[in-house]
């Protein structure tokens, strides 16, 4: 990887849909073809996992979303086990898995708290867990941006 890879995953990240000559224009390569074996070569050594849209949750009506602080049962393999679980939730986006006091992080997005109430009945059902702390989020300033990165 060089410092042209680097500026065409920024491009990339910033906006996926621009054209091989628009990337080219802006990266300092003229040949589309050349941008396109990089970008080929990006995605093979696993640089770019994936191309999505970002979707605007709060206009389908997703308002109310929450932080969620697990404390797990400590076994062999744990991790793993409830990460399989947790990850099956619907309205669970994110989970992580952290060292320290609290072993997991959920990030949820749902249209109301009686959505994200659902959420906590099938955490509490969940027998490897052994608390839950939450908190609701009321503004987001910076979301799914690595501007700051590369």
């Amino acid at each position: 990887m060089d410092n042209f890879d680097l500026r065409i995953l920024k491009k990339l990240e910033m906006n996926a849909k621009l054209s091989l000559k628009d990337i080219g224009r802006n990266v300092g390569l003229f040949s589309p073809s050349a941008i396109s074996k990089r970008i080929s070569i990006l995605e093979k050594e696993g640089y770019i996992k994936n191309y999505r849209a970002i979707l605007d949750y709060q206009k389908l009506g997703y308002n109310f979303m929450t932080v969620t602080f697990i404390k797990a049962k400590y076994a062999p393999k744990y991790s793993e086990e409830i990460a399989k679980k947790l990850v099956k939730i619907k309205g669970v986006i994110s989970v992580y898995f952290l060292l320290g006091d609290i072993d997991f992080v959920l990030i949820t997005i749902n249209k109301t708290k009686d959505d994200y109430a659902r959420i906590l009945d099938e955490l509490t059902n969940i027998v490897e867990i052994e608390r839950t702390d939450s908190r609701t989020v009321l503004k987001v300033f910076k979301e799914y941006e690595y501007d700051n990165i590369l």
